[in-house]
């Protein structure tokens, strides 16, 4: 008799899944109702994504409710949240006048989005950081998302 090989898709995707690498980033965000042209007007950057209110969201083909303008961090997504955070400060502490100016009329944020397969990794900002955000005038929203457990199902 001959040996089979077994294949199981599912139960591959799965320890792939498990031994997945957190990943995190952040980037500075405009949003309201505005034309994003306006924006990389008055603050002298480029965003790395924007959208108008209005515009068709590709990946979910609805209508998009308001318009954003956003520079991310350069980093890669492996990098620490608190690195993201000063990348985006170095890229944009420049035109904190400008950026100021903008969050007078809409809403400017820090985005810190983390997908945490492995663990949390925790999250703290140094006071030279703090101080970057207040001469931008910006807070910070975060989206974190837990996607391990420390006790599993099958440990019992």
């Amino acid at each position: 008799m001959r040996p089979r090989t077994l294949s199981i898709p599912k139960l591959n995707d799965m320890l792939t899944l498990m031994v997945k690498d957190n990943e995190q980033y952040a980037y500075l965000t405009v949003t309201g109702d505005f034309d994003p042209e306006q924006i990389t007007s008055v603050l002298g950057l480029v965003p790395s994504e924007s959208w108008s209110k209005g515009d068709r969201n590709e990946r979910t083909h609805y209508e998009r409710k308001f318009s954003r303008w956003s520079l991310e961090s350069r980093l890669a997504r492996s990098a620490s949240l608190e690195d993201h955070v000063r990348d985006v400060l170095k890229q944009s502490l420049n035109y904190a006048e400008q950026i100021r100016q903008v969050g007078r009329a809409h809403t400017v944020f820090i985005q810190l989005v983390g997908w945490f397969h492995t663990d949390y990794p925790g999250f703290g900002l140094d006071s030279s950081t703090i101080a970057g955000l207040a001469e931008l005038n910006v807070g910070i929203d975060c989206d974190f998302y837990y996607l391990y457990s420390h006790e599993r199902e099958d440990s019992d």
